[in-house]
């Protein structure tokens, strides 16, 4: 496989997860909606908020995972260009350990605050 074959397998796999985290992005925003309508209802029951809390949690994992697929996508490619000697090699790999790479410390970082955030929204009184 060519150089180009690899990054074109990179971004195809790239446009793909995007798409996921589109998704991911709308999941989030329901998310925030729904939690605001708890949070400004005052006979909001313990059910709507078991369950936001529940959808928030399932939508922080799949976000979670999405970044992650997109760092395998990247380490991958990383991986094929150094096995066939490429020499953007050599540059590609400072993006696979850089912690604001996709799937890096802080993307996770991130989702770990969307959540609290949502989470406190959900289950404090206005």
């Amino acid at each position: 496989m060519t150089e180009y074959q690899i990054f074109n397998m990179m971004y195809v796999g790239f446009i793909s997860n995007s798409m996921y985290f589109v998704g991911c992005v709308l999941l989030i925003w329901l998310g925030f909606r729904m939690a605001n309508n708890i949070y400004n209802s005052p006979d909001a029951n313990i059910a709507s908020k078991v369950f936001t809390s529940l959808f928030c949690v399932l939508v922080a994992m799949i976000t979670y995972y999405t970044q992650q697929i997109g760092a395998a996508i990247l380490g991958t490619a990383v991986t094929s260009l150094t096995d066939i000697g490429a020499a953007s090699a050599e540059r590609m790999v400072q993006y696979v350990d850089n912690p604001l790479t996709i799937g890096g410390t802080v993307q996770t970082v991130f989702v770990l605050v969307v959540l609290v955030f949502q989470l406190a929204i959900t289950w404090s009184k206005k």
